[in-house]
């Protein structure tokens, strides 16, 4: 990689938990200042040792930051954000704390105002630090979306041994600086590439079929309880595919209806499906269209757990019946260590699929498809002209920007040398195209020029980061025109373009890749629930609430809402499974769709969604102090430093002593002089959500095991570090609501990290105030503040 370690590293620390940069400003001697505050006027070291000094000196460092050391020179970009941080915490109030000293008004005004104006002044020496070009390299997803794109290959990024799973910084995939390239990804990138163009099948287009296949024999039904399913379907190769299911789906006697998924064996996990209810003796045709993987998939009826409160097994039902038999005729006569089919009435005790046959067509090709294809190929082998504008024109698109005839000699030589080896034409000329696509043009971003330090992108970097932002993929013809003209820079067409690119499909992978990775829901589920705590539990409940946040977020965008309706509204996405886990009433249609709250639902707003609240737990409790550092890091776009070393953990409560809320616990455990400064600011952005146990369900007593006596009262009521007071969720979700301005502020760094791919310095800050500025007349709407932000100077700069 062109970027260097020092200037990648810089994009890391930018705005990494606080311990870990004062290490690493520490131990580097060149952010040392021998004689503490030399560079600064006489007033403001004044002000730093009489209110500073005492907790942040080397005898006594408060939340591990340590200013005597700190040296002023400006243009070292770790120096300029630490001095950032303490010009956020004195402006906060926060710096001094209450029981010091205070400084008068003006005096507090003159430092902030000094730091603010020496960080400033080093901002061009610090821009100039930067290497002159970047790298970024595509992260697996964008990988999959790009060679599809490019050539209309379903490339299974998943499978094993194909692509390692990129690291994470805050939730976010993408951030350049870790994805680094070592040789493993490269031997990955050969196999890949190969693969991809085999899959492209440039020489003849792949033969579709389409094959029914029927439960033993034509004339039976597949019945499947919860976790049961048909291994009906096996993709011999990737693509296009048509599946269409005869189904029928019993809702059991609570009224939970079944939920059928098309379970993939491999990936173990479920890749597409729908909830399912109709009478059996009328059944529906579905059919489940999109790109597949290869392998084996089994019509599953989506199970919950499988582990019984009792710590036995259960084992559901499943099998063969006459398609004229109904199901409420098999009463009886199972085995006692399997559960029942119906109850006496006839009713299901569960929800379960009735599946006639299964109908799977494809591969299918598009006319857009093979328009990506079209010109790969040079119609005359020998003719060296048109050779080098096919592969030109391939390596372009590939590479997503202007090539030389130059540099596609070294190919035109490859493919001279194959030929005289008695290789064939197409196979060396295939060979060549791999060979593009293992070109570190092809899996990375750049942006910058060898020869030259400039500050702007030119058009073709402009197109892939707007592309990359909104499609996760490679520009279009559209953009690629716009590039080549010179005019995509242009504030208009900016504009033109991201209205164009909002109504192109592709948009789905944005409303689904960035609230994924905004809001950490890799988190939910990571600590399973205790089935023994939460029976209920499962992987359609888990999906649902995922799909409600992804889903809330998108109607958020595509109605250009307010950034306040992220926090509170009166309204959420549901399907009939979370309508049952919220006690909500079920929507009226069996899909995800938008229903309305009453107030005492206690919901509204992301902040109360079952994903949320449980990504924030550990799996046998909720956790406030995780729920308050989420929502500060998330919402607030201010990471709290991580906890002291050696800190005790909550202890269950024991048999013996009467039972009390985990509250009440955390206040008895916050006490130590170094941790209440910090639980102070977290804990009531967590402690207002106690109404919500650790999958997210509503409760006004804490279940709480061990113990002696009734389960306590919950108390939702906090204050705010400003002193205002909320008492529950829903008045602390409008008191931090009507902030909107800091909400925006928050959300524009969150979009930019996602975008730019790289975390958001103290450099960064003046455009982030601007884009926030521009959008406040219009209420700080979401589809409003992405416009702001492409046709930002932020956006536009390297």
């Amino acid at each position: 990689m062109i970027v260097t370690r020092k200037t990648s590293s810089f994009f890391i620390l930018g705005t990494l938990s606080t311990p870990l940069v004062i290490a690493m400003i520490t131990m580097s001697s060149s952010v040392r200042s021998a004689s503490g505050f030399d560079g600064l006027d006489k007033t403001s070291q004044t002000f730093l040792k009489s209110h500073c000094l005492r907790c942040h000196d080397e005898s006594k460092q408060k939340g591990k930051f340590r200013l005597d050391t700190l040296g002023t020179d400006f243009t070292n970009p770790l120096v300029a954000e630490k001095w950032d941080e303490v010009v956020f915490r004195i402006n906060a109030g926060e710096m001094p704390p209450e029981k010091e000293p205070q400084p008068s008004a003006l005096e507090i005004g003159s430092i902030a105002e000094t730091l603010t104006k020496r960080i400033r002044e080093g901002t061009a020496a610090r821009m100039a630090k930067r290497g002159k070009v970047q790298q970024y390299r595509l992260s697996r997803e964008e990988y999959a979306h790009t060679v599809y794109d490019l050539l209309g290959v379903v490339f299974d990024v998943e499978a094993p041994g194909a692509f390692n799973e990129d690291p994470r910084w805050h939730g976010f995939e993408r951030i350049g600086s870790l994805l680094s390239t070592s040789p493993s990804h490269i031997d990955r990138y050969l196999r890949a590439a190969d693969k991809v163009i085999e899959l492209a099948s440039l020489d003849s287009e792949p033969q579709s079929k389409k094959d029914r296949k029927y439960p033993e024999e034509e004339g039976k039904r597949y019945f499947a309880q919860l976790g049961e399913g048909w291994d009906a379907i096996n993709l011999k190769s990737p693509g296009h595919y048509r599946i269409k299911i005869r189904v029928s789906g019993l809702p059991a006697f609570t009224g939970r209806v079944p939920r059928l998924s098309l379970w993939h064996h491999q990936h173990k996990k479920s890749v597409m499906g729908m909830d399912i209810s109709n009478k059996e003796d009328e059944p529906k045709t579905i059919v489940l269209e999109g790109l597949f993987s290869a392998g084996g998939y089994k019509i599953l009826n989506n199970a919950q757990t499988k582990k019984h409160p009792n710590g036995g097994v259960i084992r559901f039902r499943t099998g063969t019946i006459d398609a004229g038999q109904k199901l409420a005729s098999l009463t009886g006569g199972f085995r006692s260590d399997k559960t029942k089919i119906v109850d006496e009435q006839g009713r299901p005790v569960m929800p379960t699929l009735l599946i006639d046959w299964v109908e799977v067509e494809g591969p299918l090709t598009t006319e857009v498809n093979r328009a990506k294809k079209s010109g790969i190929f040079p119609m005359k082998e020998d003719d060296q002209e048109e050779l080098t504008a096919s592969l030109k024109q391939f390596a372009e698109r590939a590479w997503r920007r202007t090539v030389s005839d130059q540099e596609m000699q070294r190919y035109i030589k490859f493919i001279a040398a194959e030929k005289e080896a008695g290789v064939d034409f197409r196979s060396a000329y295939k060979s060549a195209l791999s060979g593009i696509l293992v070109s570190r043009s092809f899996f990375n971003l750049e942006e910058g020029s060898p020869n030259e330090n400039r500050s702007r992108l030119n058009d073709f970097e402009l197109a892939s980061r707007l592309s990359y932002f909104l499609w996760s993929s490679m520009p279009d013809e559209q953009l690629f025109t716009a590039a080549r003209t010179d005019k995509l820079h242009v504030p208009e067409t900016l504009k033109k373009e991201l209205k164009r690119m909002i109504s192109d499909p592709k948009i789905d992978r944005f409303l689904d890749s960035f609230p994924r990775q905004w809001l950490q829901l890799h988190r939910v589920g990571m600590f399973q629930p205790d089935p023994n705590l939460y029976p209920e539990y499962g992987p359609w409940l888990e999906k649902s609430m995922i799909m409600e946040t992804t889903n809330y977020f998108a109607e958020m965008f595509r109605n250009n809402l307010p950034i306040r309706e992220a926090v509170d509204s009166d309204w959420t996405m549901l399907n009939s499974r979370l309508a049952l886990h919220y006690g909500l009433p079920e929507p009226k249609e069996t899909k995800l769709m938008r229903v309305s709250l009453e107030p005492e639902s206690g919901r509204g707003g992301l902040l109360t969604h079952a994903s949320i609240l449980s990504l924030t737990s550990d799996g046998t409790r909720h956790r406030p102090v995780h729920r308050g550092a989420w929502l500060s890091e998330t919402i607030l776009a201010q990471a709290p430093p991580p906890p002291p070393p050696n800190v005790e953990p909550l202890e269950p409560v024991k048999s013996n002593e009467p039972k009390k809320t985990i509250r009440s616990q955390l206040e008895a455990h916050a006490t130590q002089s170094n941790c209440v400064s910090c639980h102070a600011k977290i804990d009531p952005l967590g402690l207002a959500f106690e109404n919500f146990d650790a999958i997210g369900r509503w409760r006004d007593k804490e279940k709480v095991e061990g113990g002696t006596g009734e389960n306590p009262p919950v108390d939702a009521s906090g204050t705010f570090p400003t002193g205002q007071k909320f008492d529950g969720p829903q008045e602390f979700k409008r008191v931090l609501a009507e902030d909107e301005k800091r909400l925006a502020n928050a959300f524009v760094q969150q979009l930019a990290t996602y975008a730019l791919r790289r975390v958001m310095t103290v450099d960064d800050r003046p455009h982030i105030e601007k884009i926030v500025e521009n959008a406040k007349g219009g209420n700080y709407r979401l589809r409003s503040m992405i416009e702001h932000l492409i046709t930002s100077e932020l956006f536009l700069n390297r």
